[in-house]
């Protein structure tokens, strides 16, 4: 119960200090005063502390201005016993940490100049990792011990670092340990490790570096399809984490290699054309689809379907909602809804130069030229069926006869 209850202190107070920056010159102006006077009458740690955390900020640390403030603090760290200032201290160094930099270099060797005298606070993780203070090491080192950890978010707090999701040394570290992965990562069991490392339990996102653990989970597949059950976790979990590419995307995805992009998105694709009939399935019991699905589906095999997006009506639209995740239904749109007509959802598609909109029911297959100002959008949040109708279009097919065939023919002009 102790133990328990002094974790959760320290992950509510062990976050880094976020002083307002609009205090931030005149904290160092007052810094390089006392310096320079050796005045330190009446003055408490947590301002010294402070200062540290700003000089060390990324907005402030390769100011040349401020490098007395920098020597100073090394400095006193060689010379410092108050577990006071040297935690904190070890703290700025994994938060401000850049690999090969100055600022890194000298607070890793004044830090490990004092080592021994470093507080309880730390002492299990530099026991646990004994490079944490080797700048040149210490990405790598972190990254083996999560390679051999079931859970690498866990157990690294089982290890003493308490934020494994903290800026600097883990941003490192994170990269290190993707390129020790990426080997592994046709195994559905190492994707799932790394999908639990980018978001554990209910804990945040990890944000820094994830367009380069999505290309590493993604990059396996650019010549071959990946297995089923694979391909299924990779596009439900990816869009619940990092959203749709195309419909509020996550910054991420403007770091992936775009060839990727475009496996990930005919991959959604597909998901989301067996999802549309298995709704309509489902809450359309009337109605058998089995034709429609089997005609877009062999399209979408053939590598003749550009883009899709979903428009579900409101049954559908509840029913969709229940077979996603909750923070899947949070964090982006999956698919549109249908506001027209009550029985009507669609199915809208790029294929080629033309938007194609196939409906539920009676309603025929749309198909607009995609230059064309009025053409309806794929990703929009709500349509309507009145509309799409009454818009100039280049066809319109019902679903009677050899439908097929026509729709074909339609597409080939």
């Amino acid at each position: 119960m102790i133990e328990r209850n002094i974790r959760r202190v320290l992950d509510r107070y062990d976050a880094p200090d976020k002083p307002p920056e609009r205090d931030a010159e005149r904290l160092f102006s007052e810094m390089l005063r006392r310096i320079r006077e050796h005045d330190w009458r009446k003055v408490p740690m947590s301002f010294v502390t402070r200062v540290a955390s700003l000089v060390y900020a990324a907005t402030h640390r390769f100011r040349d201005d401020l490098a007395d403030i920098r020597r100073f603090l090394c400095a006193e760290i060689r010379a410092a016993t108050r577990h006071g200032f040297l935690n904190p201290m070890v703290r700025i160094y994994i938060e401000s940490y850049e690999t090969g930099k100055a600022h890194t270099m000298e607070l890793a060797e004044a830090l490990q100049h004092s080592r021994s005298r470093i507080g309880a606070r730390w002492q299990p993780l530099l026991e646990n990792v004994p490079e944490l203070l080797d700048a040149h090491n210490a990405p790598s080192a972190l990254a083996a011990k999560m390679d051999r950890m079931p859970d690498p978010w866990h157990g690294l707090r089982s290890l003493g670092l308490h934020q494994p999701h903290a800026p600097g040394l883990m941003d490192a570290a994170h990269l290190e340990f993707l390129n020790v992965i990426e080997p592994q990562l046709t195994s559905l069991g190492e994707i799932e490790r790394l999908l639990g490392w980018l978001k554990p339990d209910d804990r945040a996102l990890r944000q820094v570096g994830a367009g380069k653990a999505i290309e590493v989970l993604l990059g396996h597949w650019r010549t071959r399809n990946p297995p089923a059950e694979i391909q299924s976790l990779l596009v439900d979990r990816l869009t619940q984490l990092y959203s749709h590419p195309r419909v509020n995307p996550h910054p991420a995805w403007n770091e992936v290699d775009p060839a990727l992009v475009q496996i990930f998105l005919r991959w959604l694709m597909g998901a989301d054309i067996r999802f549309l009939f298995r709704v309509l399935t489902e809450v359309e019991r009337g109605h058998m689809w089995a034709d429609r699905e089997k005609f877009w589906w062999t399209l979408h095999e053939q590598g003749r379907i550009d883009e899709v997006w979903i428009a579900f009506n409101d049954d559908g639209h509840r029913a969709a909602l229940s077979k996603l995740p909750t923070d899947a239904r949070q964090n982006g749109r999956r698919f549109g809804r249908q506001v027209g007509d009550r029985d009507k959802s669609l199915l809208v598609m790029r294929i080629r130069n033309k938007i194609v909109i196939e409906g539920t029911f009676n309603f025929k297959v749309h198909f607009f030229k995609a230059d064309q100002p009025r053409t309806p959008e794929l990703y929009r949040p709500r349509y309507d069926v009145a509309d799409i109708r009454n818009l100039p279009n280049v066809d319109a097919i019902a679903h009677l006869g050899d439908w097929q065939s026509r729709v074909l023919m339609a597409l080939s002009r």
